[in-house]
């Protein structure tokens, strides 16, 4: 609520104001032109009657109509990956505009990072999750983008008695990608984490959330977690990620949901989260934005 912004959160909000009002346009929706890059010689009926100079001309005619004609874009949205012509009703919900904001907040800049299909998922999770048995458990929290939107989109949340666990370092460097540490030489990664005090402080409005510092999947142990609702998994290193959910999985109760949040974008990961799915049977969900999604039966 704006009554519990801390001085910080409200000269960001106020920066978010200024660039939106100096802004002009829809940057999701793109302008311009198209051609198909593909080519088919395979005359068919009709034009196989033809005398073969026709049928070639026939040939390279169709073509440029079915695939080579310049055609004007018709995506009504397009960002992270994901280009649609559908329309995308959640676009309009105010839940979904309020809790997006939020994640805008949560970033500390004042621009739309873009990521409205990955919210919008986290948010129908959450929705699903609410009832269940257990926690909402994080691991890969950063600012707290992602959780930040979900406690907006649940005004029951103080009613409810779950604990919103949050692991990560909370370190702002960019991570070895051998060893899948914090790397302080490979410089500030702009939306990783300050210190793990200002994702304590931008969580501050809501009760029963906690931030734990760690290495994963060790600092699990410093959480008392006996089940598991809605799990997020964004560690960007595959084995860690990998272990981290062969842990936790035995916690996740029936009709828990998982969100792997790079599953369909770094070949590693998804390789390395395919092999926990034939070893623990379940489906990965691929979605546009290239999450994946788990639904434990």
């Amino acid at each position: 609520m704006a009554s519990d912004r801390t001085p910080e959160q409200a000269g960001q909000l106020t920066d978010r104001l200024k660039y939106v009002a100096a802004s002009r346009g829809d940057q999701f929706r793109p302008r311009g032109f198209y051609f198909r890059a593909f080519s088919t010689w395979h005359a068919g009926d009709r034009l196989r009657k033809l005398p073969l100079g026709i049928r070639q001309l026939g040939m390279a005619l169709r073509n440029w109509r079915v695939f080579w004609k310049p055609r004007t874009l018709e995506f009504r949205y397009m960002s992270d990956g994901y280009a649609t012509k559908s329309r995308l009703a959640f676009l309009d919900d105010e839940t979904f505009k309020r809790s997006y904001d939020r994640m805008i907040l949560a970033t500390g800049y004042p621009a739309d990072p873009g990521i409205h299909l990955r919210i919008h998922q986290a948010l129908w999770a959450a929705s699903v999750a609410r009832y269940l048995d257990g926690d909402f458990v994080e691991c890969g929290t950063g600012r707290g983008m992602i959780f930040s939107a979900v406690l907006e989109s649940l005004p029951e949340w103080s009613q409810l008695t779950k604990t919103l666990w949050l692991f990560d370092t909370f370190s702002p460097y960019f991570l070895d990608p051998v060893t899948g540490k914090p790397d302080m030489s490979r410089g500030v990664r702009s939306l990783y984490a300050r210190d793990v005090e200002s994702t304590e402080r931008n969580f501050a409005e809501w009760p029963r959330v906690r931030c734990v510092a760690g290495e994963l999947p060790d600092s699990l142990t410093h959480a008392e977690i006996t089940s598991i609702a809605l799990l997020h998994i964004d560690l960007n290193y595959a084995p860690v990620e990998q272990e981290v959910l062969s842990r936790l999985w035995p916690l996740v109760t029936k009709g828990g949901i998982v969100l792997l949040d790079d599953y369909g974008q770094n070949e590693e990961q998804n390789r390395a989260m395919n092999r926990v799915a034939r070893e623990l049977n379940f489906q990965i969900l691929t979605t546009g934005s290239a999450q994946g999604i788990i639904i434990k039966s």
